[in-house]
């Protein structure tokens, strides 16, 4: 009767467009990329001379790349959204690196156990200093490239 028994439908989440996207991926890239300004450009990177990647700073990325799209109601295992956006931020941080073969390599070691200790401090930090009236910025990511370069140089 006039509808007033009738079920609602759930709302259906809405998924950020393109330019949504790229403006997070941007912001993300924006907010991490103050952590490398501090380090000298020789260490403006997560991997050594012999390309091996820095696994607690390659975790740190994912993990604040994920706190920051569940900030905003968003899933990072959707790929519509997880990869994409994860993809540019390694593009916008490390412009002359290769943000695929990053990408492929969170996907081979999601397990990994330093991989996701980096994944806890990043996602941490990130929500951390996303409270209002937090001063300061998250350093995890420097202190991690610092320490990961200075155990491959040992």
């Amino acid at each position: 009767m006039f509808g007033l028994f009738r079920k609602k439908a759930a709302p259906q989440p809405r998924f950020p467009d393109d330019q949504k996207k790229s403006d997070m991926a941007n912001a993300i890239a924006g907010l991490l990329g103050i952590q490398l300004l501090i380090l000298p450009p020789e260490h403006k990177h997560i991997e050594d001379d012999s390309g091996n990647i820095y696994r607690k700073s390659i975790g740190y990325i994912y993990g604040y790349v994920d706190a920051f799209l569940r900030m905003r109601g968003l899933d990072m295992s959707d790929s519509e959204i997880g990869v994409p956006i994860t993809f540019h931020v390694f593009r916008k941080l490390f412009p002359e690196r290769d943000p695929l073969r990053y990408v492929e390599f969170l996907s081979a070691n999601m397990r990994d156990e330093t991989v996701h200790l980096g994944m806890m401090h990043g996602g941490q930090q990130c929500i951390d200093y996303s409270k209002p009236g937090v001063e300061g910025a998250p350093m995890g990511l420097c202190r991690f490239i610092l320490e990961e370069s200075a155990l491959q140089a040992a």
